[in-house]
This record gives C-alpha cells, sequence and structure tokens, in this order.
C-alpha cells in the first residue's frame, strides 16, 4: 500500500458526471473507508473523482486493503484554517476559508428539538451559499482569463459568476427574469458583467434555451448551474462534509438535515452525504413554495429540478407559504438576532411543521442559503400590508 497525494496521482482519462461514481461515493461515506486502487483499474477512476468530491488530500495506491477517509485528509483543509482569519486575497479567503458559521439557534420549533443554523451569508462573493457552485464549476472547468462565460440565474449565482469574472478576468453574461431584484442586476453590473433581464421570463429556467441559442451564437461557454454535476459536487465537497465535522467539533450527532430547494443542488448533496453517512438513520426535511407562493429563489420540485429527482433519497417534503417564510425568519430574529433569508424562513418553518407532527428530536441542521437583509422592502410590504399577496414578490436570489 502507498498513500500519495491525489493532486501528484496519476489523473484519470476523463471527468466522470457524479452518476457514474455516485454508488461508489456512497460505498465510500457509509463505510468511512476507501478500498486501495491501482491505477488503470477498472476502479480507479471512481474512487478518484469520489475522493476529490469529498475533499480528500490522499489516495491510497494498492491492492487488498482499506484506508480511512480520516487518514486521507477528509478534513485536513479545515483543521489548517488561517489563524486571525487572515487571507492574502479573495480567491485565497474561497479556498481556506471554510467552514462557513454552524450556530445553535435559541429559537425552537418544538419541546426536545434543537436547531442549527448553517448561515451561508458568510460566502464572500454573493453572500450566499450560491459561491460554492460558481466556484468550483469555474475553477473545474478550467475557466480565466479571456473566457466568455454565461448562465442564468434569479440573482446570486449570477452575482457570484460575475465576482469571479472580476477576480479572474473572464467575462461574463447573465440572463435574468424580470422579477430579479437589485443583487443580480446591479451587483453583477458594479461587477463588470453583461446583464440581460428579459421581460417575458418569469421563471430563471424560462431562460435556458435563450442561454443555450445565444451560447451557439455568441461563442460563450454556458456552464449551466442547473444541470452542471459540479454544483452537486460542491455541496458534497463544502456543505455537507462541513456539517459533518462542525457536528464533530461540537459533539453532536446529527438527527436531522432541512433546506429549501432551488436548483437542488445543495440539499441533495446534504441529503445524499448524511443519509450515507447514517446508514438512512438521518431524517430529512425540505420546503417547497406551496402552490400560488413565490419564495425568492425557490422552486417547487416538479418544475424538473435534476439531483433531487435522480438520487434514491428519502425527504419530508413541505409546501410553505410566502407569508410563513416571512413569519418565521421574524420569530428567529427575535429570539436570535440574525435576520435569516425567506429561502430560509422557508425551511425553518418545514423543520416546525414535522416536529408538531411528532416526527422530529434531537439535534437538526438547517442551511440558511443567504441574509435576510437583501429583501428587507419584501419583509417592509409584508410587515406594512401593502398589497402583497402570495404568489407575489419583487424579489429573487
Amino acid at each position: 500500500m502507498k498513500i500519495v497525494d491525489i493532486n501528484a496521482a496519476e489523473k484519470p482519462r476523463r471527468r466522470l458526471k457524479a452518476l457514474d461514481y455516485i454508488d461508489t461515493l456512497g460505498f465510500i461515506i457509509e463505510e468511512w473507508r476507501v478500498k486501495c486502487v491501482e491505477p488503470g483499474s477498472e476502479e480507479y477512476d471512481a474512487v478518484y473523482w469520489a475522493l476529490r468530491a469529498l475533499g480528500c488530500r490522499r489516495i491510497a495506491l494498492g491492492r487488498g486493503c482499506y484506508v480511512s477517509l480520516d487518514a486521507l485528509g477528509v478534513y485536513d483543509d479545515f483543521e489548517e484554517k488561517p489563524r486571525g482569519e487572515v487571507y492574502y486575497s479573495v480567491l485565497d479567503m474561497l479556498e481556506r476559508g471554510r467552514p462557513t458559521p454552524l450556530v445553535r439557534l435559541r429559537w425552537r420549533p418544538t419541546r426536545g428539538v434543537r436547531v442549527w443554523a448553517k448561515l451561508e451569508w458568510f460566502n464572500p462573493l454573493s453572500l450566499s451559499v450560491k459561491d460554492r457552485p460558481a466556484f468550483h464549476i469555474v475553477r473545474e472547468e478550467g475557466l480565466g482569463k479571456g473566457d466568455y462565460v454565461g448562465d442564468a440565474s434569479s440573482s446570486n449565482f449570477a452575482a457570484a459568476l460575475s465576482a469571479l469574472g472580476a477576480l479572474l478576468g473572464f467575462k461574463a453574461r447573465l440572463y435574468l427574469p424580470a422579477s430579479t431584484g437589485k443583487l443580480g442586476k446591479i451587483a453583477s453590473l458594479l461587477y463588470g458583467a453583461e446583464v440581460v433581464v428579459d421581460e417575458s421570463a418569469k421563471a430563471t429556467t424560462d431562460l435556458l434555451k435563450r442561454v443555450v441559442a445565444d451560447a451557439s451564437r455568441l461563442g460563450f461557454t454556458h456552464v449551466n448551474q442547473f444541470t452542471n454535476d459540479l454544483n452537486f459536487e460542491s455541496h458534497i465537497k463544502g456543505t455537507a462534509r462541513e456539517i459533518d465535522y462542525q457536528s464533530r467539533i461540537a459533539g453532536f450527532n446529527v438527527a436531522g438535515v432541512a433546506g429549501s430547494l432551488g436548483t437542488s443542488g445543495h440539499m441533495a448533496a446534504v441529503a445524499f452525504y448524511f443519509t450515507k453517512k447514517s446508514r438512512s438513520s438521518v431524517d430529512v426535511v425540505l420546503a417547497q413554495p406551496a402552490e400560488g407562493s413565490i419564495i425568492p429563489g425557490l422552486r417547487r420540485i416538479e418544475t424538473g429540478m435534476l439531483w433531487i429527482n435522480l438520487l434514491d433519497i428519502d425527504y419530508n417534503l413541505y409546501d410553505v407559504t410566502l407569508s410563513e417564510a416571512l413569519e418565521t425568519a421574524e420569530e428567529v430574529a427575535r429570539s436570535d438576532g440574525i435576520l435569516v433569508s425567506p429561502s430560509g424562513g422557508a425551511a425553518l418553518a418545514a423543520i416546525r411543521r414535522h416536529a408538531e407532527r411528532g416526527l422530529a428530536s434531537g439535534d437538526y441542521v438547517v442551511v440558511i442559503p443567504d441574509t435576510g437583509y437583501k429583501y428587507l422592502d419584501l419583509f417592509e410590504s409584508w410587515k406594512e400590508g401593502g398589497g402583497l399577496r402570495e404568489g407575489e414578490s419583487t424579489h429573487s436570489s
């Protein structure tokens, strides 16, 4: 057996898609160990890409042996976090400024349930969870100076991709529906991106045909956050692995994970990781907008999101209205002094609904995609009763 740096190991001839190595990844997480492999063997490619997805620093070469993920450096990058939080560039911060905070809330849905909030607004580019897929896609696809890159977004991914364009020297082109809030439009322009607002698009996915056609016509790379496996992979390596590490540090067992559905990349990854790690004993709670409601950044599951529908994951899905999401966000503001986004409020509302049915106990981790400060005029309209009805919103994330 020989353990080598994974970046120095022989690289497979092709990059596997997530579904090509997903069974291997699930087995490795479930067993928390990996089989030694030989370059060029049938198993090597799947093991290599699964370990890369998990953020392991090393790979074990050989035959007939198994090595724990801890020995392969699965948490090494977290344990090397810079002293004093000093970074030498924003790119350095994106690489080494992990994990984002995990905070236990005083807010409780019912007695016997403790809620831990994963605060994704500590990502520096878009102040949202969308920094993760944007950065991972750009890095893994080798995009940089002189490239022309585009995609559709409802706001946060647009800001993240535009910021990366400014940092790495590529030209970004973002397509936004008319309902997009100021973040997607103004921040992307400030970062130097081209912004195309489509007045006919009611949802971000309505823009995809136009983006595909324009990519061919104008010659830009369509990164397609909606179907790019690197979106899912970024949250295995980032969001899910961080929660696992942080729960170890905090000394609790994860009884359940919760979040809201957009592209489904982050919650599919978190749900997959923890159901494999626990051999299906971890509870998964998901929120989607109720019929007739528009919650910024969220979609209903039947709209065709990829990963949550492809993976064999058991979950509890709750319909949440916009008013319910905002009410829950206000409760958390008053109990804990933080203002979560409507999408975060929706996830917390789903946990409460789940707990009230007697289906939850123990420690639940909820992913809060971004900050509520982006949606102050939405909160204002709701608080003042200024004509806000279910299905109406002037903001997306």
